[in-house]
């Protein structure tokens, strides 16, 4: 029956879509760029303070030049000081240009993009403070600059010309002082008696008067804080609305210009030891045809010079030093996105897929040392470090934020021509950065202080902690396979392990003494891994009926294993309206507002292959629907649920009808993540938000990316959660490199996963499955059930342990020591090594008690 469902399904499937085609082509062909209403930016400031503007608490004291805006913290209990910019910028060798110094002395940069798609970025030092366009506010517990940033200066309210008369009228009225300087700054032109420089027909032209009559005409280049000071004598002294718009009207030499101009604000409070950088959204203003498409923050915060001695500490994997002045100048900068790709943003090819599954970084100098904890926003945030010798003398770290995103289009098949489309609103979330400063100066103690800060953020973290060592046993129901039937092609489900030979795997693993794991069950449901649309949960006859797996669950419980059965919800796998799935109304949609069609990328050449069916990212209404279902079938029979995407992947929704941000997405993840914790949830990878939800995190990164301008790979994420959260590494037999990957969960203090099938490996030809090569149970059995067992004899008493210790020695051994003094020695080289009296054998591990 069930086969009979799917070849009708395959036939409905593609012949429903076409009828409905014309219709969404032409929506599609009718989707042109609407034209966007002038937007008037108000240029802020333009009169400099003088002093410094301060404040203070029992920690930290914060002082911001008000000429500037830039600022220092100091930290009351180490006396270290913290700059928002280097001192010395401007005497900096490798930054000889003015261009290189003034982004040495930028809190701010804003990058804007156009319909063409190019990408500018500009400054805050060279587009705002040098001229002067900010203002500060000071409030009572906060500080906060406005800035304008842009290619302009302020425009004040004086007149560029006015005749003699006018202007002995008003300055009569000013102070003399007043009046003297105004003198200075105003010219008085008579076309009968010009200078040898004077261009007499520019003069006419632009000051046509001058043949009837003496002008004083205001100088060139009169600085911002001078104009701003004539801006007030002039007023002060009676001149009024009327008298300066019939001036401006006569004498205004400026032509309009649409030039990009934006408005942003940056708040600083004192909260105990932290700082607080605030970003608010309803404070940044741009025009329609310049929107801004990333800020980043405080790029050299704390900067490190060539003279500094010190590390930055970014959250690639489970986290990875960058030591100051390496050489590595010569290697790309460090870049990830925070939590990964949106893959509601298109992409054509895939070289490298960058992610951070904790919004952090933190710099270590001289003795002393900060983390920066990204909060508000962090779903945008992009985390870049770099070294001293590319650019500047400096070593620094910081966060950038992706908003205004876009997808480009073509207009029509007879030009060449592309153009883009942008989103059309900021999202509503502020930009929050937590800036906790300390005396700690290496890796392990900033992970304590991590620890304590992640406890502040999740108060529930660690609630689900469980004893012993943590251990999954994944088992592959069923994958598709496409098979004929009356001579027609289609995907169809292909048994790898049925209900009852679960069972059986479950006891053999007891019998060679892998005792207390917990199970997932993948592929069981709606044809396999790859499955359909959860809008109706189905199991799979060919691993056995409805009483099978029934029968399969009690006898489960009677072994004590806890089952936790696999799903997804984020994407569309071979899906259609029988299913409960309709694209068009169901898909999410990329910024171009067609529907978000996805393809794996190939590892040879990195680029689509569109050769393959493609597969569709779900809007997260319809997710929300899907995860319904599927809970209440779990709940049914009263099981746990196996999240696959779900606090691993994050992914907006840009149909202007539905739009759903990054962040509300988390919030939407965040509501379901809770949903399945009720019965208990295992989180594949798992972001830090998700921790507080999951039984036990699989698949969690703890393998060295290999970026070249990083030094080594620390467990700085793991040391702040070991003993709050059950975690594991990628399944040891699917790994690239089994034995590495047991050295990694050695040091990395992960516990152990198995991904299995009952059936030979042979049975998985002519699939797209060949990641499952390795999982063939017999072949597998007794080599996992050694490995499990030597870990659960060397580990099960410290899983609940804090891990407050990890080192390096000069010998390359990695050293990780929790706190009843266990220390672990891993040594990835393939000689024997002796560490300091303990011997650790080559491509091995040893654990020495503490006494």
């Amino acid at each position: 029956m069930k086969g009979k469902k799917s070849w009708i399904k395959t036939i409905l499937n593609i012949v429903i879509p076409i009828a409905v085609l014309g219709l969404i082509v032409l929506f599609v062909y009718m989707i042109q760029p609407e034209e966007a209403a002038p937007v008037e930016i108000e240029i802020r400031g333009g009169s400099p303070g003088e002093g410094i503007a301060v404040m203070e608490n029992d920690d930290l004291i914060f002082s911001m030049d008000r000429a500037t805006s830039r600022f220092s913290v100091t930290d009351k209990a180490t006396g270290a000081v913290w700059e928002s910019n280097p001192a010395e910028a401007d005497n900096d060798p490798l930054a000889p240009t003015l261009d290189k110094k003034a982004n040495l002395k930028s809190t701010l940069y804003i990058t804007y993009g156009n319909i063409k798609g190019i990408l500018t970025t500009y400054n805050n030092c060279a587009y705002s403070i040098d001229k002067g366009i900010f203002e500060i506010e000071e409030g009572k517990d906060s500080i906060t600059v406005n800035y304008t940033i842009g290619n302009t200066e302020k425009e004040f309210k004086i007149p560029l010309a006015l005749p003699e008369k006018d202007f002995k009228a008003i300055t009569k009225n000013m102070e003399k002082k007043a009046a003297k300087q105004v003198k200075e700054y105003y010219r008085k032109t008579d076309i009968n008696n010009l200078r040898a420089s004077d261009n007499k027909e520019e003069l006419l032209e632009s000051y046509p008067d001058l043949a009837d009559m003496k002008l004083y005409i205001l100088r060139d280049g009169v600085a911002q804080h001078l104009k701003a000071a004539i801006e007030k004598y002039f007023w002060e002294a009676g001149y009024t609305e009327e008298q300066y718009q019939a001036h401006l009207s006569r004498y205004s030499t400026k032509k309009s210009e649409d030039i990009p101009l934006f408005n942003i604000s940056v708040e600083y409070k004192l909260d105990g030891r932290d700082l607080i950088v605030n970003v608010p959204m309803d404070k940044v203003e741009f025009k329609p045809d310049y929107p801004i498409t990333n800020i980043e923050i405080l790029p050299y915060f704390g900067a490190g010079s060539t003279e500094d001695e010190g590390f930055i500490v970014v959250p690639e994997s489970g986290g990875a030093v960058i030591e100051f002045n390496n050489g590595r100048f010569g290697q790309n900068p460090y870049y990830a996105n925070v939590y990964g790709w949106d893959y509601c943003s298109s992409r054509t090819s895939v070289v490298t897929e960058t992610r951070n599954s904790f919004p952090m970084f933190g710099m270590s100098k001289n003795g002393a040392s900060f983390l920066c904890m990204l909060e508000d926003g962090a779903s945008y945030a992009n985390i870049t470090a770099d070294v001293s010798g590319r650019f500047d003398s400096y070593n620094h770290a910081d966060a950038g934020y992706s908003f205004i995103h876009y997808e480009s289009y073509d207009v029509t098949e007879r030009s060449n021509a592309t153009f883009y489309v942008y989103e059309e609103t900021l999202p509503k979330q502020n930009i929050s950065q937590r800036y906790r400063f300390g005396s700690e100066d290496n890796y392990s103690d900033m992970a304590g202080v991590y620890r304590q800060y992640l406890l502040e953020r999740y108060p529930s973290l660690g609630s689900k902690k469980d004893e012993g060592l943590p251990a999954v046993i994944e088992v592959i129901g069923a994958i598709d396979k496409v098979q004929q039937t009356a001579g027609i092609p289609y995907k169809q489900p292909l048994e790898l392990t049925t209900y009852d030979e679960t069972v059986e795997i479950v006891d053999e693993l007891k019998n060679l003494g892998v005792d207390d794991f917990d199970l997932k069950l993948t592929g069981a449901i709606n044809d396999g891994v790859k499955h359909y649309v959860l809008k109706d949960v189905d199991l799979i006859s060919k691993l056995g009926g409805k009483s099978d797996f029934k029968d399969m669950l009690e006898k489960l419980r009677e072994r004590k294993i806890k089952l936790y059965l696999e799903g997804q919800t984020d994407f569309a796998y071979d899906s259609g309206m029988t299913d409960g799935y309709i694209g068009f109304r169901d898909g999410a949609k990329f910024v171009s507002r067609e529907q978000a069609e996805l393809y794996d990328y190939s590892i040879v050449w990195y680029g689509q292959e569109d050769f393959n069916d493609p597969y569709y990212l779900v809007k997260p209404s319809y997710k929300k629907e899907c995860f319904d279902e599927f809970k209440s079938f779990t709940d049914e029979y009263d099981i746990g649920m196996a999240l696959r995407y779900t606090g691993y992947l994050l992914n907006s929704d840009y149909n202007p009808k539905e739009k759903v941000t990054r962040e509300e997405a988390k919030d939407i993840s965040c509501e379901i993540l809770s949903l399945a914790s009720e019965k208990g949830t295992i989180v594949n990878h798992a972001n830090d938000y998700a921790l507080e939800y999951a039984d036990v995190v699989t698949s969690m990164d703890i393998s060295n990316s290999n970026m070249a301008i990083i030094d080594y790979d620390i467990p700085f994420f793991e040391m702040a959660i070991h003993d709050l959260v059950d975690y594991t590494g990628v399944p040891i037999n699917l790994s690239e490199d089994f034995e590495y990957e047991i050295l990694k969960s050695a040091e990395f203090g992960a516990g152990l996963t198995f991904t299995f099938m009952k059936c030979a490996p042979e049975r998985i030809q002519e699939t797209m499955y060949s990641e499952y090569y390795g999982s063939s149970f017999d072949l597998w059995k007794d080599k996992a059930a050694a490995i499990y067992k030597r870990f659960k004899n060397d580990f099960d008493s410290v899983s609940n342990k804090k891990m407050i210790g990890h080192t390096v020695d000069d010998s390359g051994v990695r050293i990780t020591e929790y706190e009843d003094g266990t220390k672990v020695y891993v040594n990835y080289a393939y000689k024997d090594i002796d560490s300091n009296g303990v011997k650790v054998p080559a491509r091995d591990y040893v654990v020495k008690r503490g006494e």
